[in-house]
């Protein structure tokens, strides 16, 4: 019987981690959506242009986040866009997903970034793809 009252405890920890993890998971999808709301409120057409290529990682994850949030964005394909990779070099970034929104750069898919840049600029009349 000696053994039962390590079992418990060993159990209550791990029983305590899978509680820690379930609501670090749930507080990460609840702080998705808010932002994915507050993203579709503030974004109008235009506002929101990714540059991207087939072969990025990161670009897909933005597009899967961006799409299960219904925010409005476009896509500019360097590997698939000649217009589209003269913008991308022109901002002479090392690399990909390169995000403008209305105006400002930023390196890199950070939704945070996203929502403080559009809560931050104003609205300007929307421009079509390079």
């Amino acid at each position: 019987m000696k053994d039962a009252p390590g079992r418990a405890s060993w159990l209550s920890l791990v029983l305590l981690i899978a509680l820690v993890l379930g609501a670090s998971k749930g507080w990460a999808w609840w702080q998705d959506r808010q932002i994915g709301t507050a993203l579709r409120t503030l974004a109008r057409p235009g506002d929101i242009r990714i540059f991207t290529t087939d072969t990025c990682f990161y670009c897909a994850q933005a597009r899967a986040w961006l799409a299960l949030q219904a925010v409005p964005w476009q896509e500019c394909n360097v590997d698939r866009d000649s217009r589209c990779l003269q913008a991308f070099q022109a901002q002479g970034a090392p690399g990909v997903p390169l995000v403008q929104a209305r105006g400002q750069w930023q390196l890199g898919f950070d939704k945070n970034w996203l929502l403080a840049t559009l809560q931050s600029s104003p609205n300007r009349p929307s421009s079509p793809l390079p």
